[in-house]
């Protein structure tokens, strides 16, 4: 997995998010910062792309058509698949 997610609080000096944010670098990683709650940042992103992308579908669009529009928009694959 690309991302290397760093959990800070309140009481997180900005220096030391300065440093992850290069260790992230030095490892090859995408160093994202996010609040200290449940889950990773990509599962809690997860639901609404996939409800979007469902109520698409309620309104008609072809399930192929809203793969092949979200991976040319350059995500590795589209809801559906």
């Amino acid at each position: 997995m690309p991302l290397f997610e760093i959990v800070r609080s309140d009481k997180t000096a900005i220096q030391i998010i300065v440093d992850l944010i290069n260790l992230g670098k030095v490892i090859q990683k995408v160093p994202v910062v996010v609040g200290n709650c449940a889950g990773f940042a990509v599962n809690r992103m997860m639901f609404p792309y996939t409800h979007s992308a469902q109520m698409l579908v309620d309104l008609g669009v072809d399930i192929y058509r809203i793969d092949k529009v979200v991976t040319s928009f350059g995500l590795p694959m589209g809801p559906f698949r």
